[in-house]
């Protein structure tokens, strides 16, 4: 039954995949707000969040920013229905935009000021592909925030912070600078946010 659900948390699906969505609503809520925090964002700031979910963080940035433009890349058929909805006002006056894609296969129309990802840079199946070619998205000056709470069976602050110092090399080598590792208490283990500047 968990490898079942932890399936769903990659690529959620059906029934079981609206309840991995609403663990990861609840569970993710605090951890968001924080990496959105890490972000400093501004007014007119066009943001990408890769791995969007139900879209709290999306919604969370317009409530908050409305003059800003938010784009999500997400896997998910279903994540993106669910995301659709919560933003429906939003994508209605065009300032958010869904698109169902792996990151290395997505190719915007636009450059971006920010670009943030929680709990799915583990998912990615090339992650320093995937950060060169976000680094290409982003504007000069641009911040990228990458967030991860190990979730895997036996995890605890050793493995959160090796992973802080792993997304720290990878960002090295697509090329950003002024990178700088954050770290949150929160249950059920301590969260790692890595920031690095184009």
């Amino acid at each position: 039954m968990f490898d079942i659900l932890g399936k769903q948390f990659e690529k959620p699906e059906g029934l079981l995949g609206k309840l991995a969505g609403k663990i990861m609503y609840f569970e993710n809520r605090k951890i968001n707000k924080w990496t959105i925090e890490q972000l400093q964002i501004n007014r007119r700031d066009s943001i990408l969040e890769v791995g969007f979910g139900p879209g709290y963080s999306i919604k969370h940035i317009m409530d908050h920013w409305r003059h800003s433009e938010t784009d999500g890349v997400d896997v998910s058929e279903d994540m993106k229905a669910a995301a659709a909805k919560l933003n429906d006002d939003y994508i209605q006056q065009g300032k958010v935009r869904l698109f169902v894609k792996d990151i290395h296969d997505y190719f915007p129309d636009k450059k971006y000021n920010k670009i943030f990802s929680v709990n799915n840079y583990p998912l990615w199946t090339k992650p320093r592909e995937s950060l060169q070619h976000l680094h290409g998205m982003l504007e000069k000056d641009g911040v990228i925030a990458i967030t991860v709470q190990p979730r895997e069976e036996g995890a605890d602050e050793t493995i959160t912070k090796n992973l802080g110092q792993v997304i720290k090399a990878d960002m090295e080598a697509a090329g950003f600078h002024s990178i700088s590792i954050s770290y949150k208490e929160a249950r059920p283990v301590l969260t790692v946010c890595v920031t690095g500047i184009k």
